[in-house]
C-alpha cells in the first residue's frame, strides 16, 4: 500500500464555502467557450483540501503535461534553494558565473546582470537575445550573451525564456547537478511529486524556462506549498522567506500604462506574475496555470489548450473564482456537479452516414511562422486514415475511435491520439496529445484543389488552415 500523500476532498463544495451551483455555471461557460479554450484538467483547492477535480477525458490530473513557461516558477524555486545553501547569491553576476560563455569585449556590459535581474525579466538584454541559435556550433548561453545590453538592469521589463535558461546554466554550475536531480530531494520528493522529465538544450542543460512535465495534481501540490509560505504538512520545504520574496512585485510590467484589469500588467516577481485582486500565478503557453489566491485561501491548477490565455483567465476570473464565498448551491446542485464531473470528455468524432471519398493526396500549407509545410492524407484498406506532416510525422486516425501513435519530435517522445468521422459530408478530425496542448480538431471540406480545415489548432489562432493540393494548376 502506497504511503504517498493524497489531498483530502471536501464532502461538498459548500463545506469549503464554495458554491456548487456556481461551479456548474462555470462548466457551462467552459463548454460554450470550447471552440476557443479547451480545458484538459483542473484541480481546485480550498483550505488545503480538494473542492473539485475536473478532467476532460482522455486527459486527467495525474498524467504529466508539458508546462511551457510554468516551468519558470520551478526554476525559481531551485534558485531559492541554491541561495539558501550558499551556493550562489541573488547578486551573482552572469559574467562571473558563466565567464567562459561571454564573448570577448562583453564582460563589462554584462557584469550588472545578476541572478535576480534575470529572474525578474529585467536584464536589459536586447529582446533579440530570446532566441535559439541557428548555428548548432554555438551554445545557447553564448548566443544569448552575445547580444547587446540595451537598458540598465531592472529599468525595463522584457518577458523572455532564454534569460531563464541562463538562470538554469548558473544554477547547474553552482549546484554541480541538473535541476531535476537538485530539486528531487528538496521539492519533488517532500511533496510526493514523481520525478519529472525536463527537456534539455543540446548542451545537456535543463531548459529552465520551459520543458518541464508535471500533472495538474503536482501543480496543485506546488501551489498549496506556495500558499502555505513554503510549508508542506507542517514542515518547511521551500526556503523560509523565499515565497514572499519570489511572488512580490520587483519590476513594473505595465509599460507605463497601468491597467487594473490586465493580468499581465500587475507586476512581476521571480518568475511569477502578480495578478488582479492580489493573486499571483505561474503560467505557461496555451493555458497552463498555477494560481494562488491568498485572500481566499485557494489554489487553482490547470492544464489546457488555448491560443487565447487572456480569454482563459477572464473565464476563470468571471465564472470560477466567484464560486468562492458566494451563494451556496442546493443538494440537487451538488448531485448534478458530482455526476457532471464524472462525464466530462472530448468525444470522438462519429459517422453520421454521409461519408464521401477521402480527398487523398499530398498538400502544402502556409505556417503561422512563415514558409510552407506539407501534409498528406491517405486511407488504408481497414479504413484507418493516416495523416503525415512534413513528410515524416505520421499519425493514425480510427473511425469513431482514437488510435495511438508514438512519435519522436525534436528528440522528444510524443504520444498522439487520432480519430475521424463524418458530419453532413464533412470530414471530422480529432488529433491530440494526452501530455500536452497539441491539437488539430475540427471539420474539413474540399474541392478539386484545396482542403479547408476549420477548428481548433494550436499555433493556428485564426482557426482555419487551407491545404493546397500539390501540383494543382
Amino acid at each position: 500500500m502506497s504511503d504517498r500523500f493524497e489531498f483530502e476532498t471536501w464532502e461538498t463544495p459548500e463545506a469549503a464555502g464554495v458554491s456548487s451551483a456556481a461551479l456548474l455555471k462555470f462548466l457551462d461557460e467552459a463548454e460554450r467557450a470550447h471552440g476557443l479554450i479547451q480545458f484538459h484538467s483542473m484541480v481546485l483547492l480550498r483550505h488545503g483540501k480538494v473542492v473539485a477535480r475536473f478532467n476532460w477525458a482522455p486527459y486527467d490530473d495525474r498524467t504529466p503535461h508539458t508546462l511551457f513557461s510554468l516551468s519558470k516558477s520551478f526554476c525559481s524555486a531551485a534558485a531559492g534553494f541554491a541561495v539558501q545553501e550558499g551556493l550562489i547569491a541573488w547578486d551573482t553576476s552572469v559574467a562571473d558565473a558563466l565567464a567562459d560563455e561571454i564573448p570577448a569585449g562583453h564582460e563589462d556590459a554584462l557584469r550588472p546582470i545578476t541572478l535576480e535581474t534575470l529572474l525578474c525579466m529585467g536584464s536589459g538584454l536586447d529582446p533579440a537575445s530570446d532566441s535559439i541559435p541557428e548555428d548548432d556550433t554555438v551554445t545557447w548561453a553564448r548566443h544569448v550573451l552575445s547580444h547587446d545590453v540595451q537598458y540598465p538592469p531592472m529599468t525595463h521589463f522584457h518577458y523572455n525564456t532564454l534569460g531563464t535558461y541562463l538562470v538554469a546554466c548558473m544554477l547547474e554550475r553552482a549546484t554541480g547537478t541538473d535541476l531535476v536531480s537538485y530539486l528531487k530531494p528538496r521539492l519533488f520528493d517532500p511533496l510526493d511529486i514523481p520525478a519529472p522529465a525536463w527537456d534539455t538544450s543540446p548542451q545537456g542543460v535543463c531548459c529552465g524556462g520551459f520543458g518541464l512535465y508535471l500533472s495538474a495534481d503536482s501543480i496543485a501540490r506546488f501551489g498549496q506549498c506556495l500558499l502555505d509560505k513554503g510549508k508542506w504538512q507542517g514542515l518547511q520545504v521551500l526556503p523560509a522567506g523565499w515565497v514572499e520574496r519570489a511572488t512580490a512585485k520587483h519590476i513594473d510590467n505595465s509599460n507605463g500604462q497601468p491597467d487594473p484589469d490586465n493580468e499581465w500588467a500587475q507586476g512581476y516577481g521571480y518568475q511569477f506574475w502578480r495578478c488582479t485582486e492580489g493573486r499571483y500565478r505561474g503560467d505557461g503557453m496555451y493555458g497552463q496555470l498555477c494560481v494562488v489566491n491568498e485572500q481566499r485561501d485557494a489554489v487553482l491548477a490547470v492544464t489546457c489548450a488555448t491560443n487565447d490565455m487572456g480569454a482563459e483567465l477572464r473565464l476563470i476570473r468571471e465564472h470560477l473564482l466567484p464560486a468562492l464565498d458566494t451563494y451556496p448551491g442546493t443538494a440537487a446542485n451538488q448531485e448534478a456537479l458530482a455526476a457532471r464531473s464524472e462525464t466530462l470528455a472530448f468525444f470522438c468524432p462519429a459517422d453520421d452516414g454521409t461519408a464521401r471519398p477521402l480527398p487523398e493526396g499530398d498538400y502544402v500549407f502556409d505556417t503561422p511562422w512563415g514558409g510552407e509545410d506539407s501534409m498528406s492524407l491517405h486511407m488504408l484498406p481497414d479504413r484507418r486514415v493516416v495523416i503525415t506532416f512534413s513528410g515524416q510525422l505520421s499519425v493514425e486516425l480510427g473511425l469513431g475511435r482514437w488510435l495511438t501513435t508514438d512519435l519522436s519530435v525534436h528528440r522528444q517522445a510524443m504520444r498522439w491520439l487520432g480519430a475521424y468521422g463524418w458530419r453532413e459530408g464533412k470530414l471530422l478530425i480529432d488529433l491530440r496529445t494526452p501530455d500536452g496542448p497539441n491539437t488539430l480538431c475540427g471539420a474539413a471540406d474540399w474541392d478539386d484543389d484545396t482542403l479547408t480545415f476549420d477548428g481548433v489548432g494550436m499555433e493556428f489562432p485564426n482557426g482555419q488552415i487551407v491545404f493546397r493540393k500539390q501540383n494543382a494548376q
